[in-house]
């Protein structure tokens, strides 16, 4: 097969369907509960603007999913499986299936985004999917069976939508951690790609082999994720008045928390202010971050020269996550600790107290699905009026690139718990129509 005839399409760009990871049972408790609700909230506002497919990666979590959704007023019901899903060239007024397409392919991970489904497109109708190694975050080696399992998981989902021909890559990657502009352009962090997840490779290694199987004229590397979703292993990045030690909320380190492809040429880039950076550590970095990727990106152009447009999106406030050594999401967390000896990867031990973390929260980490924009918000009755005024201002940044496009915000707190958001839990794929 000819992959140079193949392209990676942009999420800006029509879409036929979007995959959604169950949350798995392991996520468990109040905030477990309310993560799912998320997901509930998600699959409504999809339904009819494109075909949906729900994984039960667990096996006990088929039945549970299927009544919450129910209880939510969502139509579970069961058609036969051939006439589940719509394309554009489909007959009648309904472009897509109004029904849920429910899967049980293994999956212990979450994160649907990062190792689900990749399909590439020719203009001839023809699919091709490609297949990364998974290695959890790199917190597992890739040849170990569970990290098969999961990588396994997104080729059976383009095998579902009948994409049979594939192109494999011994390297490791996750889907939010590249962003395309459908024109053979790619952005990625490059201290994920290279340092973190393939080490054994050069640089110039990783990039030819990029190019090799997303068949891209382009890689744009950014330099450094943000600093609460780099690696919650490294150790403590700021400290409460009382004394309390503040951790990461993930080990993603990945594009899609702060720079996203919105066009062809324009890229969505958050924004770090002067004022919010004298504010704590923590907002200090992140700026330090984000303005490097600002300085390589101003600079870049697309492979016919023209230079890349730069809209800023406002960086939401800082929302601390505090919880008892017995809460569900800490426990979740401990575990990665319990791997490395109870310590952190600089020694520090893991907490005797209550464990505090920057929740992963983004309002770059929004879902744009054909007619509809799937945004985050965070601000709840009593809260800071800057959050809720902060809310107001990402979504009007999401109607102004989205022009004609229904944004949507939803309360993705409980989600963005479990490191991610619903750019995370979302894999959509744009098959031929």
């Amino acid at each position: 097969m000819e992959i140079e005839k193949f392209r990676f399409p942009g999420e800006f760009e029509p879409q036929t369907d979007v995959f959604i990871n169950w949350l798995p049972d392991y996520c468990a408790g109040e905030d477990g509960d309310k993560g799912r609700e998320v997901l509930v909230e998600v699959v409504k506002n999809l339904l009819g603007h494109v075909n949906v497919h729900v994984n039960c990666g667990c096996e006990t979590s088929l039945e549970a999913c299927k009544q919450m959704l129910a209880d939510a007023g969502v139509d579970v019901s069961d058609p036969d499986t051939e006439g589940q899903r719509n394309t554009a060239a489909d007959n009648g007024d309904e472009k897509f299936s109004p029904f849920i397409r429910f899967t049980q392919f293994d999956d212990w991970s979450v994160s649907i985004r990062d190792n689900g489904p990749d399909v590439m497109i020719d203009d001839e109708g023809n699919t091709l999917a490609v297949n990364m190694r998974w290695s959890n975050y790199s917190n597992n080696d890739k040849m170990e069976p569970a990290q098969q399992l999961a990588r396994r998981c997104g080729a059976q989902m383009a095998i579902d939508l009948d994409v049979f021909d594939a192109i494999n890559s011994d390297m490791v990657s996750e889907g939010g951690n590249r962003e395309f502009n459908g024109a053979g352009v790619m952005i990625a962090v490059e201290d994920t790609e290279v340092n973190k997840r393939n080490p054994e490779y050069t640089k110039q290694e990783i990039e030819q082999e990029y190019k090799r199987v997303w068949n891209l004229d382009k890689i744009i590397w950014i330099p450094q994720p943000l600093l609460e979703d780099d690696d919650i292993r490294k150790g403590p990045i700021d400290e409460l008045a009382d004394g309390t030690l503040v951790w990461p909320g993930s080990f993603a380190a990945h594009a899609d928390e702060y720079c996203r492809f919105v066009g062809e040429d324009t890229v969505l880039l958050a924004e770090v202010t002067d004022e919010e950076a004298a504010e704590s550590p923590v907002s200090a970095e992140n700026k330090r971050r984000i303005d490097a990727a600002y300085e390589i990106l101003k600079n870049e152009t697309l492979p016919d020269g023209r230079p890349l447009k730069i809209v800023r999106m406002p960086f939401p406030e800082h929302l601390i996550f505090r919880g008892s050594q017995d809460n569900p999401t800490v426990m979740g967390w401990k575990q990665f600790f319990d791997e490395n000896g109870g310590v952190a990867f600089d020694g520090t031990p893991w907490p005797e107290g209550d464990y505090c973390f920057v929740n992963s929260c983004s309002y770059c980490n929004f879902l744009v699905c054909n007619d509809v924009v799937l945004g985050q918000r965070y601000w709840h009755e009593g809260m800071d009026p800057k959050i809720k005024e902060k809310d107001e201002r990402a979504k009007a940044v999401l109607e102004s690139v989205f022009p004609g496009r229904e944004v949507v915000m939803l309360d993705t707190y409980c989600l963005n718990l479990f490191g991610g958001g619903v750019h995370c839990w979302t894999k959509n794929v744009a098959m031929p129509q």
